[in-house]
Parts: C-alpha cells; structure tokens; sequence
C-alpha cells in the first residue's frame, strides 16, 4: 500500500510539473507570432502584422499608464482559438475571457478573438461588445501579472477581489470608464453592478477608480495598504 502511495504521489508530482512548464513554454502548440517592443502575441491561427501590431500598441498605451510596468520586461499573450487549447490552459476557468496563471506562469491566455476587429469571441461564439474590447481583456490581464509580481504569491492571494479585479479594470479600460456614469448605477442598484461578472468587475473599477482618483491614493498604497470594501462604498455613496 505504502509503495502504491508512493507511486501515485510521484505521478501527481509529474503531471503538476508537466502542466507548469507548459503553462510557461506553450509555444509549441501557437504557430503564428507577433512581437511589438515587449509584447509578443502568439495565436494557433495566422495574424497578420499591421492589425495585430495596432492592437499590440493599444495594450501597450493602457499599461504605460500603470506605475507597475516596465518596458523592459517582455509579456506574452497566447490567442487559444481552438477549445482543446482554452480546455488546457483556463482549466478550471474554462470558458472566461482570459487568464493570468500567475505564480505559475508569467504568460497569458485568451479565447478565441478577431483581432482586426479588436474583439473577443464570448463562450457563444459572437464578439463581446461594447468597451470590453480585446485589447482590454489584455491589458486586463497582463496587469494581474504585474500586480502579483509588485506583491508576490503570498501577498496577492490576500489582495481583496475588489482591487486585484478593479486595478485590472482600471487599466485594461483606460480613458473609456465614465466614473459618474458607473456611480449613478451604483447608487440606483442597478442589477448589474453585482451578479454579473462584468457588472461586478465594474463597480470594483468604481471603488479603485475612487480611490486612485479623488483621493488620490498612489497605486503602491492601495495595493499595500487597501482600505476596506465597505469604507469606499460608503464614500462613493456620500459623494466624497
């Protein structure tokens, strides 16, 4: 019994293994690239340069505007348009918008996507509309990288949702957030600011834009000495 235990704690060990050095080296399974300054793009389909260089330099101008990112650190984003490709890499995601396997892998991973158009395809196969374009979704999730590297493992699985999820929001929308808009359906419980993963990615992006905006919070404070979710909704309520 104690050697069959053994035996499949080591097979265990093998495939957590295995799945973390494909999760950091998958460029076997993208056939196509395209790198602009420190962004490589990988895609099991082909890309063509002009549009994936524009969409590369859109994500680009979103994170230049977060303290957290470097120029001289490289980022790579994999398009898994095939399910198999989304089935191995979101794992238990399966079926979101992207992933940041972060401490595992300092890649990231999206669904299938135009990228001329500069969309994500939704679980139901129609591009997803409005400001959620694709290059939000990679910027998005790139700053959820360069927050666990900020703080490291243990002190990212503390960060409260609402600001690991708002600070990705604030940056993967850029200029396109309307706070006044977004706290009008706060304060008139709009629906969607609660159940919805993107209503409720909104209103985290509601609190975080206050925080960094009106009280003029420096990101590295709020990541490191973030106030209550409670105490931010109760200022955004008064109007503070």
């Amino acid at each position: 019994m104690k050697v069959a235990a053994l035996r499949i704690v080591a097979a265990s060990t093998t495939l957590v293994i295995a799945y973390a050095a494909l999760l950091c080296f998958p460029e076997p399974l993208f056939s196509s690239n395209i790198s602009a300054d420190n962004l490589i793009l990988y895609s099991d389909r082909v890309v063509q340069q002009p549009a994936t260089n524009h969409l590369l330099n859109l994500v680009q101008l979103k994170l230049k505007t977060s303290p957290l990112y470097s120029i001289e650190t490289s980022h790579r984003i994999y398009i898994c348009n095939s399910r198999w490709r989304q089935r191995v890499f979101f794992n238990k995601d399966y079926g979101v918008g992207g992933v940041a396997p972060y401490p595992f892998s300092p890649n990231v991973f999206l669904r299938d996507a135009l990228i001329a158009e500069n969309r994500l395809i939704s679980p139901l196969g129609t591009p997803v509309p409005g400001e959620r374009t694709l290059d939000y979704f990679i910027a998005h999730e790139i700053t959820h990288q360069l927050t666990g590297h900020a703080l490291g493992p243990l002190r990212y699985a503390r960060l409260p949702q609402w600001v690991r999820e708002g600070y990705a929001d604030y940056v993967g929308k850029g200029g396109s957030f309307q706070y006044e808009e977004a706290r009008q359906a706060f304060l008139a419980n709009v629906p969607e600011m609660d159940y919805q993963r993107s209503g409720l990615y909104r209103r985290f992006h509601l609190l975080v834009a206050h925080v960094l905006d009106r009280r003029h919070v420096t990101v590295e404070q709020l990541l490191n000495l973030p106030p209550t979710q409670e105490s931010v909704e109760a200022e955004v309520r008064a109007g503070n």
